[in-house]
């Protein structure tokens, strides 16, 4: 087992032990506040993701093989979420990025109650994420 599939294994433990899913939301609220603010200058030199219903802007590096990723949301229920994404890759092995599954996003039930449109967002974000590291592999 790699250290992403840990990070997000105790990703998974927290969200259960939070059985109510308001309590859950309002956890990712709250972990939304440790998510270092881009400013707007870093803001302006990244590409938005496209087709998110949010504005999401990521910058990333590679750095001695490993991955590393700075994100920023306008919503903060975003913002949770890429906090708890660049908690799993960041610092990672390139090559771990590259091919991560990053499931705990299903598999914590967090997206289930999510709109479509919010579910097919994420989906762009990580998508993008793990392109971004393969394209540093190569």
């Amino acid at each position: 087992m790699n250290a992403i599939q840990e990070i997000q294994d105790g990703i998974i433990r927290d969200f259960a032990r939070l059985e109510d899913p308001f309590d859950q939301y309002a956890y990712l609220l709250r972990l939304s506040s440790f998510l270092p603010v881009m400013g707007e200058e870093a803001r302006l030199a990244c590409e938005e993701v496209k087709g998110c219903q949010s504005h999401v802007w990521l910058q990333s590096e590679a750095r001695d093989g490993r991955f590393y990723l700075e994100a920023e949301s306008d919503t903060m229920l975003i913002r949770g979420f890429l906090y708890l994404i660049r908690k799993c890759v960041n610092g990672q092995p390139l090559a771990d990025v590259a091919h991560a599954d990053l499931y705990f996003l299903h598999d914590s039930g967090l997206v289930e109650n999510l709109t479509a449109d919010r579910r097919k967002g994420l989906g762009y974000v990580k998508a993008e994420i793990l392109r971004r590291a393969a394209a540093c592999l190569e």
